[in-house]
């Protein structure tokens, strides 16, 4: 019989009236992050379990385990559940569950054992490996698709049991193949040899990247929805309204008669980016300039001819005593040779002859340390990441037929803003504490055995 009287509850128990308390949270945070599009832990800043575990009290004082909370809405959400049900702890707690702890588990070691083996777990394939475990022993139907769902998020977990499954958006990054694993743990350690804590001050980095400005309305429309990002604000019965859509992704890489590429790259040193744009028109008149960066003899020009100035001009911009003169760089071909793993003979020259050196040493050191897929431990990656943010967002072009000129000017907006004490925001980090940061990022990816580092 129903009771909803604390002095009834076993001590250590939830109170009737706290179980509804539990089931009320849990039911509300899912409606809202189905109204907002946006997963309950993001509303509440943590594990939603955790988080109602928080606003519970267990008879006799303290509050109960994540995974009591979860099992406690488990029980809510079985069709014999009753508000003041008693505990199944107790004697005479009425029907047993229809399926035995036994099927429970077995179903949640055959999901977990499918997505080890990088299928993805659905009810109709685990009811396929358990046709009659997965079967009710009394009425002999098969386990419905909604117990299995609750049985995956209670019971299944990747790597510690009291972290379960939650279903959820992918994390916006790239897989790894698990060979790359130790590779990128062997070019952390490299970096980690080879540098120390004060070998930001020497380091200048560089990658050539290039922007598409959109000549006709329907590429910048285009680019603009793109802009807006794969999550937004949006009205519940607007979602198939054209602008809360997701845009090509082919708006921003793929060239073609209705853009004009504007090539550029960062010069990032010592907390402070410059950012040059190739002007073709210049170069067209002054053969010593570059008409693009992203091939070697383009490149080597950048390099001698420059490269030097520009850190020249920060050198007195920013009263530094000295010029960095180590170059970072990614492994792009027309920077590293991947055949012979040495540095590319052209851009290598171009260093010696300006009086700078590659992070990777002189042409006779190997290349084979760099590692494909390391872009989250770059420090430059993350600065053309905030770059095309900026660009897209505070900064962004408002009119068609936008000439380099003009995004030149745009680009300077950005650059002022990165160098200003604005962009450091609350922490005071800014670039100067990304500068820093690439020996904490190497020791992240060993600590997680080559795993991508957290955005």
């Amino acid at each position: 019989m129903a009771s909803f009287t604390p002095g009834d509850t076993l001590e250590g128990e939830l109170p009737p009236w706290e179980v509804a308390k539990a089931f009320a949270f849990h039911t509300v945070l899912q409606k809202a992050a189905e109204v907002l599009g946006t997963p309950a832990a993001e509303l509440v800043g943590e594990r939603v379990d955790e988080f109602i575990a928080k606003q519970l009290t267990l008879t006799g004082g303290g509050t109960p385990c994540a995974r009591a909370v979860r099992k406690v809405i488990a029980r809510c959400r079985e069709p014999s559940w009753y508000p003041g049900k008693p505990s199944e702890k107790r004697a005479g707690a009425g029907r047993p569950p229809a399926f035995s702890e036994h099927q429970r588990q077995e179903v949640a070691r055959v999901a977990m054992d499918l997505k080890r083996k990088l299928v993805a777990p659905t009810p109709r394939k685990v009811r396929a490996r358990l046709p009659e475990v997965s079967r009710n022993p009394e009425t002999g139907s098969r386990m419905c698709d909604k117990t299995m769902r609750t049985i995956f998020t209670t019971l299944c977990y990747d790597e510690d049991e009291d972290d379960p499954w939650q279903y959820l958006p992918c994390a916006s990054q790239d897989m790894l193949p698990s060979e790359l694993l130790p590779l990128r743990v062997a070019a952390a350690k490299h970096v980690l040899r080879t540098t120390n804590p004060q070998s930001w001050r020497s380091h200048v980095a560089i990658d050539p990247c290039y922007s598409l400005l959109p000549k006709t309305a329907e590429r910048q429309e285009e680019q603009q929805i793109c802009a807006m990002g794969k999550v937004r604000y949006m009205s519940l019965g607007s979602r198939r309204n054209t602008v809360n859509l997701r845009g090509p992704t082919t708006a921003n890489h793929q060239k073609g008669s209705n853009v004009t590429r504007v090539d550029w790259t960062p010069i990032f040193a010592r907390g402070k980016v410059r950012i040059y744009i190739v002007d073709e028109n210049t170069a067209q008149e002054d053969a010593s300039l570059p008409k693009k960066l992203a091939d070697a003899f383009n490149l080597a020009k950048f390099v001698v001819n420059v490269l030097p100035r520009e850190l020249q001009n920060m050198q007195r911009k920013y009263h530094w005593a000295d010029l960095p003169r180590v170059v970072v760089h990614d492994p792009a071909s027309y920077m590293v040779t991947k055949c012979h793993e040495r540095l590319h003979v052209g851009f290598a020259t171009a260093l010696h002859e300006s009086g700078f050196r590659s992070w990777i040493g002189s042409t006779t050191d190997s290349t084979k340390w760099l590692v494909k897929k390391f872009s989250d431990v770059y420090i430059h990656e993350t600065l053309i990441a905030h770059i095309r943010r900026l660009l897209n967002t505070d900064f962004a072009a408002t009119r068609l037929y936008e000439t380099p000129s003009q995004f030149l000017v745009r680009m300077q907006k950005v650059e002022d803003y990165m160098n200003s004490a604005e962009f450091s925001g609350p922490d005071g980090r800014g670039l100067l504490g990304l500068a820093k940061d690439l020996r904490s990022r190497c020791q992240e990816v060993v600590r997680r055995k080559g795993e991508r580092i957290p955005k």
